[in-house]
């Protein structure tokens, strides 16, 4: 121990004020860091919190119907066209399994009392089908369609083919056995990734390519299909059991016919 009496214009010094000035000056920043510490990770709490809610919202989606038509026309003979302009649809259930960038997965599934049915060329269904998804960005959004009953087929087709001159008759596409079909959902530019927002409505249209499904029949091969009296007109009917050649060829790419996209 040492003590330094005080002289004019000196400091004086003793075991009590030894300590460094930088010491205490640490224990301040130190306090603040802590202090600034709890502050951000409150405010981080407070964000996440915010965000979690945000990614809750629900945004409002409408499945829609729609359908491409397909014709073809055979150019060795004047008068002979084939022609399919109308469509029709039915869905027991639907599911939708859905993949977000940020914010939890989300998975809905919904069976319908009386199988739903729609014409897809003119976009009416018997019943309007509304549901709301947690909005944000997906990158992916799959449909899951389980599409006919005992009574009613999943899809059919019918459309025109004109044999000639004034000698039309009715065409007619069957697809009668029940199907598990998987649709993976685009946006309207053809992209994967799908933006849903609360504040925004949007629409899901089951659409029909039917110029894809037909892609591979020829004229040939639809002049030379039979027709079948039907109540005493002819309809050229292409099913499981009737021209099952041309429909083992349109059945095989139904699947890749479908198409849902949002907007």
């Amino acid at each position: 121990m040492f003590i330094v009496l005080p002289f004019p214009g000196k400091v004086r010094l003793s075991k009590y004020n030894l300590l460094p000035f930088n010491f205490v000056s640490g224990i301040d920043k130190s306090i603040t860091m802590k202090k600034l510490f709890l502050v951000s990770f409150i405010f981080v709490l407070i964000f996440s919190s915010c965000e979690e809610k945000e990614l809750k919202l629900p945004a409002s989606v409408t499945l829609q119907f729609d359908m491409e038509d397909f014709s073809v026309e055979d150019n060795s003979k004047a008068g002979q066209g084939f022609f399919i302009d109308r469509a029709y649809f039915v869905m027991n259930t639907l599911e939708l399994d859905g993949i977000r960038e940020q914010g939890d997965d989300y998975f809905f599934s919904r069976a319908f009392n009386t199988p739903v049915q729609a014409e897809m060329h003119t976009g009416n269904a018997s019943e309007e089908i509304t549901f709301d998804i947690p909005q944000g960005v997906y990158k992916k959004i799959e449909l899951n369609l389980s599409l006919g009953d005992n009574e009613h087929p999943s899809i059919w087709l019918e459309g025109t083919f004109e044999r000639g001159p004034f000698d039309n008759i009715p065409v007619l596409f069957q697809y009668t056995l029940k199907e598990e079909i998987s649709v993976r959902a685009e946006n309207r530019n053809g992209e994967r990734q799908i933006i849903l927002k609360k504040d925004t409505p949007a629409s899901a249209t089951i659409k029909l390519n039917v110029p894809f499904m037909f892609q591979l029949l020829n004229a040939g091969q639809i002049r030379n299909a039979e027709s079948y009296p039907v109540e005493g007109e002819d309809i050229l009917i292409i099913n499981k059991d009737k021209n099952t050649e041309i429909f083992n060829l349109l059945a095989t790419r139904l699947d890749k016919s479908l198409q849902v996209v949002f907007e």
